[in-house]
């Protein structure tokens, strides 16, 4: 650092720590004292030379700045202001120092070690020579932060407080120590409305402004009396002219002393007009009214909203639970559809096998006459049907097929499995079995309800743990009976009573009872589906199932079935009863037989070599078509999933080579829509089923020739071009059948359809009833007062000239019907009338539809 002259040739020497004392000496006399008064204050002093730089800065300045006293050189006491400020003082500091001799204001200064900002006071002075010429700087520094930070509490305060009553939304105003009106609040402003200036302006004048005297005099004396006394005072009601304006005003008013934030005294007036109270009371009461108003329509609103509220509510509930019931519906079917596919998955192979265990009992039966084998046999033969059947349940179960409905004798079909029934109950269980006499027959599955009754027997014996009794007992339910079931009302019912004496069910698990796959049964003994199983089949029967349980008094379990309606003879009856005397007398017919399981495949050979015939064996369908093309044969029996070549196919392929061969097709599928019309055997069968199927087809086809004779006959006899295109139509949707399928039946095929009339028959009543649902415009025409359900006149005025019998005769016999005649009226005109009634059927066996044309024609009669 440059050595500094003080004008008398001395030099100033930096002060460095341990030379303090020294360098105080060399300074000459009156900076000297300067020093030694610095080394004691408690303000920031420093030395500067005429450069700006630091050569003295005392004690007091160095804690201010956090430095040591070596720190300070070669610095700048700039170095210590905020950066922001450093230039202020070379650019106002310095130069204002140098013009004027000093320089007065605020600065900010950092301090190094705690980097915390501190507020000074500084005062620059310039030092000069004799000359005048300035040789340095003195600045003194007070710190002022503490000082600032308190001002700005206390403004803060006043800010505040004068806020308060500034927005105070009353009459309240302050007037300060020096009678000056200082705050005035929102409620107060009206008061002041016409005085101007208001704030800062001495409050005498303000109320002499306001009031007349002495009123404001007065007023005055006692807000001067508050402010010096601190007594406050409470005035009156005051109802004075104001001088400021013309209407009376009354006001209530009381003021008080306050302290205020700056130490010192103020007045605060409280005050309320006393016409705006009246006004406002006036007003309160209004809305008062209109409180109660709201009040009422809120709780008006309040109860339907509650009420709106309750009913979402319960809307919400009803969702929660069709949800839920969606969910446990979605979830059962997911369960269901696991056991289709497991049970489709293992159908086709397990009843293979029960197939060449039902033929091979057979076989043993048919080939032994000793009664105990035979007895084994049967039994054999029966519980592997039973197996069978549960197959085609479970099927049926997992993907809710219709049941194969059938005219059931409940006392033999019950008799046929009591045995069986009786076999599988456990330990000492007694079993009684009840069949009234005169039962009606049912219609249903027999294969079903037989596993519905074991099922109920199985569970209860389980229930009973071997030990109780059980009771079966049938017996017919009139409509009108007291316990007859709501389902089916109006109709005849067979109720079925199953009941144990066993321990009886919750009502919580007879609730689920019958839900799939719950099972109240140990791991591993029960699957859950024998009582879903029961219901199921009750329900697809048209029927209803109640159950009865208390815990210790035994479970009853009642199957209603309707009442079977005798629908009078079939033509699969009638063809039946034709061709029953020719089944056991035919045999030496060659049948190809094809299914890809060589012990089944072995075992139905057998069979029906037993029965006559002379089978031809093929593994798979080409095998088979090798055969056909070397040797004739007069049946094909074949299976339909088979590996290279499906059933289906292997006929299609027969059927398109062209030899009308016969055929019957095995499959463990029902309800296959591709064999709709064919000759099908549901496996595992029986020998005599098959037999049986063979002997059907074989029976048609010789007589199929002749069938074709008489419709060829038929068509000769016909008259119009109406009859002849109706017969061809018949024919050509018949095919193979023996009645044509009514949903074949276009009636654009004939060339008139408004010749057309369309019955729909119901054998199941006595006389058979007969509803015309189509009735062409020409014959309506012909009958001015229109036609009956019963009657169907051949002219307009011939009497029941259709009668029963022609329609009668077609639907039993599933033969066409047609008649012909003229009628000479007399009148000198003839009718000529012409009728074809043809059969058709909803499942290609029974008559159920009638199709007929009837041509009536009027001509003049030559002279």
């Amino acid at each position: 650092m440059e050595d500094v002259n003080d004008g008398h040739g001395s030099t100033v020497e930096p002060l460095a720590k341990a030379r303090r004392a020294e360098s105080i000496d060399v300074v000459p006399r009156g900076n000297a004292a300067l020093l030694q008064m610095a080394e004691y204050t408690g303000d920031l002093i420093g030395l500067c030379d005429a450069g700006g730089r630091l050569v003295y800065l005392n004690p007091a300045g160095r804690r201010l700045i956090g430095i040591e006293e070596a720190d300070i050189f070669p610095m700048r006491l700039t170095d210590y202001v905020v950066p922001d400020q450093r230039h202020l003082v070379d650019e106002v500091v310095v130069p204002t120092a140098r013009r004027d001799g000093v320089w007065r204001g605020d600065m900010q200064l950092a301090n190094v070690r705690t980097g915390a900002i501190i507020d000074v006071q500084r005062s620059t002075f310039a030092t000069r020579d004799e000359r005048g010429a300035v040789t340095g700087f003195v600045s003194v520094m007070r710190d002022v932060t503490q000082a600032k930070a308190e001002e700005h509490r206390l403004r803060r305060q006043v800010e505040t407080f004068e806020a308060l009553i500034a927005n105070n939304p009353f009459g309240v105003y302050l007037v300060d120590a020096d009678f000056t009106l200082r705050v005035v609040s929102r409620g107060a402003q009206m008061v002041f409305a016409n005085v101007r200036p208001l704030i800062g302006r001495d409050f005498a004048d303000i109320l002499r402004a306001v009031w007349p005297e002495p009123f404001a005099s007065e007023a005055i004396g006692h807000f001067r009396r508050t402010l010096d006394t601190g007594i406050a005072y409470q005035a009156g009601p005051t109802s004075e002219q104001r001088v400021d304006v013309e209407a009376r005003e009354a006001y209530d008013w009381r003021i008080e002393r306050v302290s205020l934030p700056d130490e010192r005294y103020g007045v605060v007036c409280y005050f309320y007009d006393l016409t705006e109270r009246e006004d406002w009371t006036h007003v309160l009461t209004e809305r008062e009214a209109e409180l109660r108003d709201l009040t009422t329509d809120l709780e008006r609103r309040v109860r339907a909203r509650t009420a709106a509220l309750n009913l979402a509510n319960e809307r919400l509930a009803t969702e929660i639970e069709r949800r839920e019931a969606v969910q446990a519906a979605q979830l059962q079917s997911q369960k269901l559809e696991a056991l289709g596919q497991l049970t489709s998955g293992v159908a086709h192979d397990f009843n293979n096998i029960l197939g060449a265990v039902i033929g091979g009992f057979t076989i043993i039966q048919n080939r032994n006459d000793d009664p105990r084998i035979q007895q084994i046999a049967t039994m054999g033969q029966r519980a592997a049907e039973r197996g069978a059947a549960l197959v085609r349940q479970l099927l049926a179960f997992a993907r809710q097929e219709d049941v194969v409905a059938q005219h059931i004798n409940l006392a033999g079909a019950i008799g046929e499995i009591s045995d069986l029934i009786k076999h599988g109950m456990r330990g000492t269980v007694a079993l009684t079995l009840e069949c009234d006499t005169g039962l009606w027959p049912v219609h249903a599955d027999p294969t079903q309800l037989q596993s519905a009754l074991l099922n109920l027997a199985n569970n209860a014996s389980d229930a009973m743990n071997g030990v109780g009794h059980l009771r079966i007992a049938v017996s017919n339910c009139a409509a009108a009976a007291a316990d007859h079931p709501l389902e089916l009302s109006g109709q005849d019912a067979i109720r079925i009573v199953v009941a144990d004496d066993g321990p009886g069910m919750s009502s919580d698990t007879l609730q689920r009872i019958t839900e799939p796959f719950f099972t109240t049964k140990e791991r591993g003994k029960g699957t859950g589906l024998g009582l879903a199983m029961v219901q199921r089949f009750v329900e697809q029967s048209g029927g209803a199932l109640r159950i009865e349980s208390r815990l210790g008094q035994g479970t009853t379990f009642s199957i209603y079935l309707p009442r079977a309606v005798d629908r009078g003879v079939s033509a699969a009856s009638l063809a039946s009863e034709d061709t029953s005397s020719d089944v056991a007398g035919r045999a030496f017919e060659t049948v190809l037989l094809v299914d890809d399981d060589d012990e089944l495949c072995a075992m139905i050979a057998e069979g029906l070599a037993d029965e006559g015939f002379d089978v031809v064996v093929a593994h798979d369908a080409r095998a088979a078509l090798d055969v056909l093309r070397t040797r004739g044969v007069d049946a094909l029996v074949t299976d339909v999933a088979m590996p290279d070549m499906t059933g289906i196919d292997l006929v299609a392929r027969v059927r398109a080579s062209g030899p009308d061969i016969p055929c019957v097709f095995m499959t463990g599928i029902t309800n296959d829509a591709a064999l709709t019309g064919e000759t099908v055997v549901q496996k595992p069968f029986s020998p005599a089923v098959l037999h049986y199927a063979l002997r059907r087809i074989l029976i048609a086809r010789d007589r199929r020739a002749s069938d074709a004779e008489r419709l060829d006959r038929l068509a000769l006899r016909l008259k119009s071009d109406c009859t002849r295109s109706l017969l061809d139509h018949w024919r050509a949707v018949r095919g193979a059948l023996t009645v044509p399928l009514f949903d074949a039946f276009a009636i654009t095929a004939c060339s008139e359809p408004h010749r057309i009339v369309v019955a729909r028959i119901d054998l199941g009543k006595v006389p058979i009833d007969f509803t015309f649902t189509l009735v062409g415009n020409t014959l309506r025409d012909a009958v001015p007062d229109g036609i009956d359900v019963a009657d169907m006149p051949v002219s307009g005025n011939d009497a029941l000239a259709a009668r029963e019998a022609a329609y009668r005769r077609c639907a039993l016999t599933g033969k066409p019907s047609y008649e012909h005649a003229r009628i000479d009226l007399g009148d000198g005109y003839r009718e000529t009338f012409e009728r074809l009634l043809l059969p058709f059927s909803s499942d290609g066996v029974a008559v159920d539809h009638i199709v007929g044309a009837v041509v009536i024609e009027r001509e003049a009669v030559e002279e």
